[in-house]
């Protein structure tokens, strides 16, 4: 079935099977929201008859449609959510876990990559100087 925007005149071919009673459509050329119905329940206004004195001109075929206006007719897909929920949570989990890992190795990690250093060599344990006590002095 084909609509017609109220503001720019601007034409779409939609299924009849997509406009609901009450359905909002919105133009994709100039914004304007307004209210389609579908060709059974629009009253067909009679054309007037042409004059006698002029001869009938054929009626100019609109412009086909382009998959841009077919594009803008159709709504887009909603968003899964459950989809987008599971990929944040997947990500979090794989960027937690390379921390972990960069921790647990960190000594491989120094030998590898030795300008990590500076970051890995605080919360390394091992480096640390063992603490001395009063009886370890040398005299």
């Amino acid at each position: 079935m084909r609509i017609a925007c109220p503001s720019c005149a601007a034409e779409y071919e939609v299924p009849a099977s997509r406009l609901t009673p009450r359905r909002m459509v919105r133009c994709a050329r100039c914004g304007e929201k307004w209210m389609a119905v579908r060709e059974a329940e629009v009253v067909p206004a009679p054309e007037p008859a042409p004059p006698a004195n002029e001869t009938a001109q054929p009626k100019v075929p609109p412009p086909a449609l382009t998959a841009m206006d077919r594009l803008a007719a159709s709504p887009p897909p909603a968003p899964s959510r459950a989809g987008l929920l599971a990929a944040w949570v997947l990500t979090i989990f794989v960027l937690v876990g390379a921390m972990a890992a960069t921790v647990a190795w960190r000594d491989d990690v120094i030998r590898i990559w030795p300008a990590s250093s500076r970051i890995l060599e605080p919360i390394d344990h091992q480096k640390q100087k063992p603490a001395q006590t009063s009886g370890d002095k040398a005299q």
